[in-house]
């Protein structure tokens, strides 16, 4: 059954009042219940799934987003393939900006979500070609042909299958079975989904049985990592552009990654990759006074409450050095709470960040941070010549479909 009535639509705008709902249990992000074959393409996968198999899956997933993790990623695994991808793509002065940030945040996605690829530009461009894909089925509630939409995303998971998921399964499966037989130590296993997903698959709690779910949650996290990074790096140039010294601002970006993790912050806050979250009541329950029927539609305005004045005098200017509350995020609402706080908040924003600058060994700034101080020091800038595009086939104001630029220095 897919759920498109509701016996009310219930809209929260304010901080507390959506901090509040995103951590009620009663409020479900299945909106969906039809098998794949009905037409739910994103039937199983953990991001829309409620209750006990969500958590069971979470746990598990969960691991694969360690402190230390994330710390390698950043310091040692992303820099160089980073600077070597940007010397291939920043072939000219003008280019779109908007495919580079994808292609740059595949590489270490597919890595996460359990892809393996040979690092070549036709193979990151096929795989980015999927990630438009799934992030259209993503954002399919407010897509504006819903049906093609469908069509799209099931041709493209039977591809990802075929070209590139079975064979990185069969090479895990082989060493899950050396590692069974004691011809490898478990802890030299890939750290990957696909692999603790192979893992654990057995474990009827995280409802792995069927091949297809398993796919559908690797395309999630392969979708999660390269989309919403590439679109964030592209809302930093836009406002930093728009900012009364860009100029100076780049400057900053380029000497300091502590402020670039600044304005990544700042953009998600304005610019968040959902302006509204959708979800449903399961039961009739009560948000900050607000009486929820079961059932009822509870929209998430996450663009207003990031304008909340918690944030300042000028909550809807951009302003990466703003001071904000230290129980409040820099980034507002925009990766979600509870349940369903996006796992990888830290992988692309890092660690939140003190009103000073003061931080320590341990501090992860995020991918998009190291992505954004990148094109910065190569002296980015508009192209007036070549006007940026939205995403029209979405509602979704934060996205875009090319931004291009040009660079002083390739």
């Amino acid at each position: 059954m897919l759920r498109t009535a509701h016996p009310a639509t219930i809209t929260l705008e304010r901080h507390d009042e959506i901090r509040d709902a995103l951590l009620d249990p009663a409020l479900s992000r299945t909106f969906d219940t039809r098998s794949y074959e009905d037409g739910n393409i994103r039937e199983g996968i953990v991001s829309i799934s409620h209750g006990a198999m969500h958590r069971a899956r979470r746990r598990v997933e969960n691991t694969m987003f360690r402190a230390d993790v994330l710390r390698l990623y950043e310091r040692e695994l992303f820099p160089r393939v980073m600077n070597e991808i940007l010397d291939v793509l920043i072939d000219r002065e003008t280019v779109d900006l908007f495919p580079i940030g994808e292609t740059l945040s595949v590489v270490l996605a597919a890595r996460r979500a359990g892809i393996d690829h040979d690092g070549s530009l036709e193979q990151l461009r096929t795989l980015v070609r999927y990630v438009d894909a799934f992030s259209q089925g993503a954002a399919i509630l407010d897509a504006k042909d819903p049906e093609a939409v469908r069509s799209l995303v099931r041709d493209t998971y039977g591809e990802f299958e075929r070209r590139f998921v079975r064979p990185s399964w069969a090479r895990r499966a082989a060493l899950i079975d050396r590692a069974h037989r004691g011809e490898l130590e478990e802890g030299d296993l890939p750290q990957d989904i696909l692999t603790v997903l192979l893992l654990h698959r057995d474990d009827p709690a995280l409802q792995l049985g069927d091949d297809g779910r398993l796919v559908r949650e690797v395309a999630t996290y392969l979708q999660g990592g390269t989309h919403t990074s590439a679109q964030t790096l592209v809302n930093a140039l836009d406002l930093v552009f728009a900012s009364a010294d860009p100029a100076a601002m780049l400057a900053r970006i380029a000497s300091g990654r502590p402020f670039a993790q600044r304005v990544v912050h700042e953009t998600l806050r304005l610019r968040p990759t959902t302006p509204k979250i959708r979800r449903r009541a399961e039961v009739d329950t009560t948000i900050a006074g607000v009486v929820i029927p079961r059932d009822a539609l509870v929209i998430l305005d996450v663009a207003a409450a990031n304008c909340d004045a918690l944030f300042g005098d000028h909550p809807d200017e951009f302003d990466p050095d703003r001071i904000v509350d230290p129980s409040v995020h820099r980034w507002g609402l925009s990766f979600g709470g509870g349940a369903h706080q996006c796992p990888g908040r830290a992988v692309g924003g890092g660690f939140g960040q003190p009103n000073s600058f003061s931080l320590n060994d341990e501090h992860v700034f995020g991918l998009v941070a190291l992505e954004l101080q990148a094109v910065a020091r190569r002296g980015v800038r508009p192209d007036p010549s070549h006007p940026a595009a939205r995403d029209t086939r979405t509602e979704r104001f934060t996205r875009w479909a090319s931004y291009w630029v040009r660079f002083d220095r390739r």
